[in-house]
């Protein structure tokens, strides 16, 4: 009988043990410049569902191994394959994405298990049927390099400006930095901290953005296509490529 019964606990136990697919369910997050979303399905060792990001969804596949996930992404507006890893920690999927535009650059996203989906930043649009140049919308980003010195004394600071124009008119906005130099010296890197948000809108060539907050407005003149914006002030000129 005592050994039956050790059987029978022994059985409990394993049955308890086999856990709910941790890679199931709805997750969502909001992170500077990134509002989040997935909705997960596992079977077995297959991952499949939606990544939603800023309003843009990705198709997800991909492999469950122990504790974490791997595969790629499938942008349904751009076609664009993306690879991911991810694994989830105290109830946070922490989901990583590789973009080759950004020079192979890791952005890691964290979703909340069970939470509700994240409907976007800032306040309700004060415009919302303002005309707005369909071209522009998407995720922006403008490169400039400070170089100095040459040989062993050569350095370079890369200040990375991003602006995305979401279809709703809000804006946001934030800079990353990189530092670099030559022989031994390291790189250091600073993360996309303090969004800036606001509204945009455009009135034939020229893109108006407003800062609700304080009710200040600021207007410039651009010229674009599918994949470039160039603004121009005068005599200065600069020319955002597309991130997504």
């Amino acid at each position: 009988m005592k050994k039956y019964l050790i059987v029978l606990l022994m059985l409990d136990l394993s049955c308890d043990s086999v856990a709910q697919p941790a890679f199931k369910g709805k997750f969502s997050g909001e992170q500077p410049g990134i509002i989040s979303s997935a909705d997960l399905v596992q079977d077995g060792t297959n991952l499949s569902g939606t990544v939603t990001i800023n309003g843009k969804k990705a198709a997800v596949s991909g492999t469950v191994q122990d504790s974490s996930i791997t595969g790629t992404l499938d942008d349904e507006e751009t076609d664009k394959v993306y690879a991911y890893t991810g694994y989830i920690e105290k109830g946070e999927l922490h989901f990583s994405i590789t973009f080759p535009e950004l020079n192979n650059q890791v952005i890691e996203l964290v979703m909340k298990q069970g939470a509700a989906v994240a409907s976007g930043p800032g306040t309700k649009i004060s415009n919302p049927n303002a005309s707005r140049d369909v071209r522009l919308i998407g995720l922006w980003r403008y490169t400039e390099v400070l170089s100095s010195g040459s040989g062993s004394n050569y350095g370079s600071l890369a200040t990375d400006y991003f602006m995305e124009l979401k279809a709703d008119g809000t804006l946001l906005s934030w800079t990353g930095k990189s530092a670099g130099g030559a022989g031994g010296q390291g790189v250091s890197s600073e993360g996309n901290a303090n969004v800036s948000k606001g509204e945009w809108y455009t009135e034939a060539k020229v893109l108006v953005m407003v800062d609700p907050a304080k009710g200040e407005k600021a207007s410039v003149q651009f010229m674009a296509d599918a994949n470039r914006i160039m603004f121009v002030n005068g005599n200065n000129k600069r020319v955002w490529q597309r991130v997504r």
